[in-house]
């Protein structure tokens, strides 16, 4: 009797050990513990945020004349670095008076130095708001990572090819249908059979605090693994084995490039939060795709309402973020 109690102890604690790891991808790389100077410049991602939020303030799905500003912006900020810059258009049809409506995700293409087998690197973030907020969060702090990213790229080429692009339409009413522009996206590198390596999303990562118990999360006991503090970025995608290895690879980087801890989740997408954002499109073409995330409305009452401001932001700590994902293309 004894004998199968231990047993079924031993299997039980071995069951949660393996669940706990398929999750949490622990990884055994030291978090660095001092500062570094980092290539990401802090004050180039505070002015863009605070500009386009300026310039650009309502970019709800139905005022299509916003987001073409707005699209036209990164578009001229994305020349300045690439000699690749194009628009991929798409129409949306039957929701507004205008029968027809054509939407613009913005692509910068760095080529990278040496032919690389692995395919290509794609780094999205989307510029559109929910209900014309500003949206200095989600989603201008990504888009202004974006503008950093390429800034670098053109100054420190690739090895590999990398492609960035700016996406419209993630927001309501066009959340999880194929008219976001991350799944026309997708789809177009899957009709294309462009290879691709890894898809780096970035949505929200901006926000940060010191305060105790300013994390939460979508269960209990969570937080006797993750912190209570919201002090770090996530790194989150499925279980298939290239996000779990992608996951894993991108957790290394980022605990090499700065300070800011790195925490990951790897979990069916029926854990809230796992697929909200433009990597889960890319899933459904099979392409390996991770969000970074400062995991939103887990950390701020600011999501999804005016008070997300530029003021709100660390741009400190999102510049480590940034860094990290240049890493990861250096």
């Amino acid at each position: 009797m004894k004998e199968n109690l231990y047993i079924t102890l031993i299997a039980l604690i071995l069951f949660v050990l393996i669940i706990w790891f398929m999750l949490t991808q622990p990884i055994f790389t030291t978090q660095l513990n001092r500062e570094k100077k980092l290539e990401v410049k802090a004050e180039n991602l505070k002015e863009q945020v605070y500009t386009i939020v300026d310039k650009f303030d309502d970019r709800i799905y139905s005022n299509i004349e916003m987001l073409d500003k707005t699209a036209s912006y990164i578009y001229d900020e994305f020349q300045k670095q690439s000699d690749d810059v194009s628009y991929q258009t798409f129409e949306v049809d039957g929701f507004l008076d205008d029968p027809s409506n054509t939407y613009r995700n913005v692509i910068a293409n760095f080529k990278g130095s040496k032919n690389c087998d692995e395919g290509l690197t794609v780094i999205g973030g989307h510029y559109d708001t929910f209900e014309g907020h500003a949206g200095a969060n989600d989603n201008t702090s990504a888009v202004a990572g974006l503008l950093e990213l390429v800034r670098l790229l053109k100054k420190h080429p690739p090895t590999c090819d990398v492609q960035v692009v700016a996406y419209s339409l993630e927001e309501p009413p066009f959340f999880r249908t194929p008219n976001m522009g991350s799944f026309q996206h997708a789809k177009y590198l899957h009709d294309n059979k462009i290879k691709v390596s890894k898809v780096i999303v970035l949505d929200m990562i901006g926000y940060f605090s010191d305060e105790k118990n300013s994390q939460s999360y979508p269960f209990p006991l969570m937080d006797k693994y993750y912190p209570k503090e919201a002090n770090f970025i996530s790194i989150v995608s499925n279980l298939s084995w290239k996000n779990i290895a992608l996951t894993r690879e991108i957790k290394g980087v980022f605990k090499d490039s700065s300070n800011l801890p790195v925490y990951s989740m790897n979990a069916f997408s029926f854990i809230p939060g796992i697929d909200f954002s433009d990597h889960h499109n890319y899933w459904k073409f099979d392409y390996p795709a991770i969000l970074i995330s400062d995991t939103a409305f887990y950390r701020s009452d600011n999501y999804h309402t005016p008070k997300d401001r530029p003021d709100t932001l660390d741009y400190e700590r999102m510049a480590k973020v940034v860094e990290g994902v240049f890493r990861m293309v250096d």
